[in-house]
């Protein structure tokens, strides 16, 4: 039953930036493929938008490499151009955009989408005073362990990573979220079998809200995802999206 199921998690997060006040909403790990039907982006996407998002993160992983490649990206760029957020959309690599690279192309797909990959890169939204980061995939890609050092000092800064342990790797002192996902929480979680399926990349922070960095200043959260990998099943890992409210 979990893998047809889908939730909002809602999170509330206080932040010690004034007058901050943002509401994210992020997902990932869709894995469009044989396990899960683009035609399911319709619940998606109704979902996202009734949680009325500032900002809408993706976290990578859009379409599933583990089997035959049958989504069709133009279908899923107009299903994503439905999601609405008030201050833009954005994502980044995960493994297996990479792994599908000839297949499709993936920052084309999010741009017709209304969504803006970020590659080792960032954004300012000056309107609510956020720096938005984004680091390339850490499995495959090449992710620039110094974006870190990019944080302002005057904004609330999100780091948006596919893999959450290379975080680990990084200076975070400056970033006050990071949203990561990878996991799918493991996705069958059954003690003594989930940790030797877990995800290289993957293995430490696996699912939920984490303090990390220093003196537990910077917040982490991993999602458990949407879709499958490998095999269509789930346990004790309801799919999610993730609604994150900030403020004072």
């Amino acid at each position: 039953m979990e893998p047809n199921l889908l939730k909002v998690n809602r999170v509330k997060l206080e932040s010690d930036k004034p007058e901050t006040l943002i509401k994210i909403v992020f997902f990932g790990d869709t894995h469009f493929g044989e396990f899960y039907d683009t035609s399911q982006l319709d619940r998606i996407v109704e979902k996202v938008n009734a949680e009325n998002p500032d900002i809408v993160i993706f976290t990578g992983d859009l379409i599933g490499a583990s089997g035959e490649f049958i989504s069709n990206p133009d279908c899923i760029s107009l299903g994503l151009a439905e999601i609405h957020a008030t201050y833009g959309k954005y994502g980044v690599f995960g493994n297996h955009e990479y792994a599908l690279y000839q297949e499709y192309d993936y920052e084309e797909t999010m741009k017709a989408g209304g969504f803006e990959v970020l590659v080792n890169d960032w954004v300012d939204i000056p309107e609510i005073n956020v720096r938005i980061l984004g680091i390339d995939d850490y499995y495959q890609g090449s992710p620039d362990k110094d974006l870190g050092s990019e944080a302002r000092m005057d904004a609330f800064n999100i780091l948006i990573t596919h893999e959450p342990d290379f975080v680990d790797q990084m200076n975070i002192d400056g970033v006050q979220l990071i949203l990561a996902g990878h996991t799918h929480g493991g996705q069958i979680s059954i003690p003594f079998l989930t940790e030797k399926i877990l995800p290289f990349g993957g293995e430490k922070y696996i699912k939920g809200l984490f303090e990390i960095g220093m003196d537990g200043k910077t917040d982490l959260f991993v999602t458990k995802g949407i879709g499958t990998t490998k095999l269509p099943f789930r346990f004790m890992n309801i799919p999610e999206i993730v609604s994150i409210e900030i403020g004072n």
